[in-house]
């Protein structure tokens, strides 16, 4: 019996040990079977998009779409990204063409220093990730005709800047010379030769605040050359006519704030920094007060005086005194509402407190003006820690609705520090006493998602009840867009934490929202300053930045946690959208959310969302 027990023991064992050693190898097996399942979905759905994008009318739409599908494919064919992306570019080739011809039947004048509907800056954004000399490449074969031409102009012209047109010409060309650059240096990347190159084009074509990256990269390489090349710079920024031209103020300003920040440390200490020289930097502000001290009828450039005398007051002290009164002058000049205007960006400025504004407040004669400032408060004393402060902050705001609305913001951020301090109890306490209903449903979901992240038993379950407290405080069908939006707060919730119940509630809605983008396009015909569709279409964004035009794609994120959680089944319902422009971008989109490899904690969809009317 004894040797029976032990020929049994020593067989069980033996087969434990056996097993021990398949099973990682099937594990493993499963594992890549499954991602070639998901890699040929991924595939599927990404020539899908770019199939079904044939059939869209609009050039822009054609080029948004070949670039976010190169964008992906980028992980499992290089090839056929750079397809792609070149797809993309003859599209954006197509769209200027047309916009050209638009441009010129319109009799409308264009003051507009983009294209709200340029696809360009989207793509192109979109490759640089990957291939800078191709992004370099499409920058310049996708450049616009009166682009090209308001580049000429303002390197042919550099002082010419009174008539408004010139000045947005100007500013294009600022723009696309900034973007050119810093797409050059990407490109550089370690090429001494190319770094070289690239600056002294920058100073032929017109120095603006981008060369100041590839001075810092040379100097890595070739201190000696990149203060020679630094002086270059300098030297043509000064010899400008700045009290004619505010773009080479602006850069000069730049410059001037570049010089006066501190060193930031560096990780080898046998490198320095790169630095101008201080007699370059003090000879630049001395041209600069120059320029602001010759008299002037531009508002802009009289509010430049303010902003520069701080950053001019380090290198020339002795001359600040001059440009203060200059300053103090043509403030006394100014109309009530431009001084208005400048006591609004003070309150705007990140820095400012709750109590600077509501001093502010008290000297402002305008409604329209205070009505904006008391806008401010609520975010503000939602950051305040001390209960007490906050209190006597909320209690000096007039009005009713904007005290409200800080009492709610402040209460929902005190939930959230209590959370994050651990206090899981104390918090779901705290969003008891909550009464408006939106709050606590953002609340719920915020805290309910952090808990699951312990990944305990408990903690699920404990996630789970919450979820089902936020649900039972929506309807059982949304009303309007305020239903809605607690409806998918709670999907989103659901997604990280019970998917199935995600997709139940998520389902019926695409009907719902296949009738909400429909309905956009056929009243945006009648509307002209309506740019969420064209023709019919669409516009596509590949920022995902589609305004509050279409209430589909205010929830992005759900659909992309949903196709996270299934994406088979959110392939699924991608293909229930009606509309091949709506289906073609959520598809996309849902795409990038799978694709994406990073898991930081998921944040709310938004803070207080409580609307305010004065």
């Amino acid at each position: 019996l004894r040797k029976l027990v032990f020929l049994t023991s020593t067989l069980i064992f033996l087969c434990a040990v056996t097993v021990a050693q398949i099973s990682p190898s099937e594990t493993n097996a499963d594992k890549d079977k499954k991602k070639k399942e998901m890699d040929e979905l991924v595939l599927h759905m990404l020539d899908q998009s770019v199939t079904d994008s044939s059939g869209l009318r609009l050039a822009q739409n054609r080029a948004i779409v070949d670039a976010m599908a190169g964008d992906l494919y980028w992980k499992l064919d290089e090839k056929r990204s750079h397809e792609l992306f070149r797809n993309a570019a003859g599209e954006i080739v197509t769209f200027n063409a047309e916009s050209e011809k638009e441009h010129a039947e319109s009799t409308e004048p264009d003051y507009n220093i983009y294209d709200p509907n340029d696809p360009r800056n989207d793509v192109l954004q979109l490759i640089i990730k990957h291939d800078a000399d191709l992004a370099l490449e499409m920058l310049l074969q996708t450049r616009s005709p009166r682009l090209t031409e308001a580049i000429a102009k303002a390197a042919a012209n550099p002082s010419e800047g009174d008539l408004l047109s010139n000045t947005m010409d100007k500013a294009r060309a600022a723009q696309e010379i900034a973007l050119e650059q810093s797409f050059a240096l990407r490109a550089a990347n370690n090429d001494l030769d190319k770094l070289i190159k690239l600056i002294k084009d920058g100073i032929a074509k017109g120095v603006t605040p981008g060369l100041i990256g590839p001075l810092q990269s040379l100097n890595q390489k070739d201190a000696k050359k990149a203060a020679d090349l630094g002086a270059d710079v300098i030297a043509k920024l000064t010899d400008t006519d700045m009290a004619k031209n505010q773009n080479d103020l602006r850069t000069a300003l730049s410059y001037l704030q570049f010089a006066s920040r501190p060193a930031a440390p560096t990780t080898d200490g046998k490198i320095k920094p790169f630095a101008f020289a201080d007699a370059q930097m003090k000879a630049l502000a001395n041209k600069m007060v120059d320029a602001l001290l010759v008299p002037s009828k531009s508002m802009t450039t009289n509010m430049m005086t303010t902003q520069a005398i701080p950053t001019l007051e380090k290198f020339v002290p002795e001359r600040v005194g001059l440009l203060r009164q200059r300053d103090a002058e043509n403030k006394k000049s100014l109309p009530t509402e431009l001084k208005n205007q400048l006591d609004m960006q003070k309150m705007w400025n990140p820095g400012s407190t709750p109590e600077e504004i509501l001093a502010q407040l008290a000297k402002m004669p305008g409604e329209n003006e205070k009505r904006m400032g008391y806008s401010l408060l609520p975010g503000k004393i939602a950051q305040i820690p001390d209960e007490a402060r906050a209190k006597k902050l909320i209690d000096q705001i007039p009005d009713e609705k904007t005290r409200g609305a800080a009492q709610e913001q402040f209460d929902a951020a005190r939930i959230g520090r209590t959370a994050l301090a651990g206090k899981m109890d104390d918090a779901r306490r705290l969003i008891g006493t909550l009464t408006n209903r939106r709050i606590q449903i953002q609340q719920l979901v915020a805290l309910a998602t952090q808990i699951q992240k312990k990944g305990t038993e408990k903690d699920i379950e404990t996630a789970k009840g919450m979820m089902a407290d936020a649900k039972a405080l929506t309807k059982d069908f949304p009303d309007d867009e305020d239903d809605l939006a607690d409806e998918m707060e709670v999907i989103r919730g659901y997604a990280v934490i019970d998917p199935e119940i995600a997709f139940r509630m998520f389902e019926p809605m695409v009907d719902e929202f296949n009738n909400m983008v429909q309905a956009s396009a056929v009243l945006s015909k009648y509307n002209k300053r309506d740019r969420t569709f064209k023709k019919g279409e669409l516009v596509m964004r590949a920022n995902g930045n589609f305004g509050n035009g279409v209430l589909l794609f205010r929830y992005i994120q759900q659909m992309q946690l949903l196709g996270k959680a299934d994406l088979e089944h959110m392939s699924q319902l991608c293909d229930r959208f009606q509309r091949s422009d709506s289906r073609t971008i959520v598809k996309l989109f849902v795409l990038q959310g799978y694709m994406v490899e990073d898991k930081k904690p998921i944040p709310p969809t938004s803070t207080v969302t409580t609307r305010t009317n004065f």
